[in-house]
């Protein structure tokens, strides 16, 4: 699962790691796609709007989710690079209890909010209630939109980012095909839309776990490493690349000798 991205040719390197991780973000918004091909298909203008207008307010959430998993994904690079694994099991650790919290937050907060945001999105009266039940439906599938993205994070701080673009397609697959079958077969219209895209991520997650479970990082969890850490925290929120000179994220840290600088969030 860990790879060593700081030796070999840079070009390659830097080439093999990113067109994974582009493509990745490519089969995400595949998804509104495909919700609104499949749907198009089968039902109505009204069915069809309700769908435009959620997967905007999906994608729009699942960028802000991506922008807050992406510091993990540098705290995690800058701790391999140091060989620090203590403090990479801590950022992961942290990162799970945040992304949790905040996943169950966003979910209650969204379906409270659920008629206002059809409101602003100026939704035409006919569709209104397709739009609701879309993203009633896909607001309670916001904890697996997050835990994709942060086991993504963890993966591509690793150095890894293929595994989260086969997670992914996989659920790509699924989405389609349940579309089919709910959208076309059991005529759910914007609901099955809605349902087919929260169990495919719900498949993407339980995919990554499997193989993670199956595949040895070389990290453990336990009990004690989930202890808050507040700067770490931060750390992740701010969402910024860190930079060892300037003393924000490793203090002690000199050019060329990142083996002996220490965090400055480690306890």
């Amino acid at each position: 699962m860990e790879k060593n991205l700081t030796t070999g040719n840079v070009f390659k390197t830097i080439v093999s790691f990113s067109l994974p991780f582009l493509l990745s973000y490519f089969l995400q918004t595949l998804y509104g796609m495909a919700d609104m091909f499949i749907i198009g298909q089968f039902n109505g203008v009204e069915s069809t709007t309700a769908v435009s207008i959620g997967s905007q307010v999906m994608h729009m959430i699942t960028v802000m989710i991506v922008g807050l998993a992406m510091g993990t994904t540098v705290m995690i690079g800058q701790a391999i690079g140091a060989d620090k694994k203590e403090d990479v099991t801590a950022a992961i650790s942290n990162t799970v209890v945040l992304f949790f919290v905040l996943s169950i937050l966003g979910t209650l907060v969204m379906l409270l909010l659920v008629r206002p945001i059809t409101a602003v999105m100026s939704t035409p009266a006919e569709a209104v209630n397709g739009t609701i039940s879309y993203l009633r439906i896909c607001f309670i599938g916001i904890p697996f939109i997050t835990a994709y993205n942060v086991i993504s994070s963890i993966f591509r701080g690793l150095g890894d980012s293929k595994s989260p673009m086969y997670f992914i397609a996989i659920a790509c697959i699924v989405n389609i095909l349940l579309d089919f079958l709910l959208i076309g077969g059991l005529h759910m219209g914007a609901a099955g839309a809605a349902l087919g895209t929260t169990l495919s991520q719900t498949v993407s997650v339980l995919v990554s776990l499997v193989f993670i479970s199956r595949n040895k990082s070389g990290f453990s969890l336990n009990r004690k490493h989930f202890q808050l850490n507040r700067r770490i925290m931060g750390t992740i929120l701010k969402n910024r690349i860190p930079r060892c000179d300037s003393g924000w994220l490793y203090p002690d840290c000199l050019p060329g000798h990142y083996s002996n600088c220490k965090p400055a969030w480690a306890e």
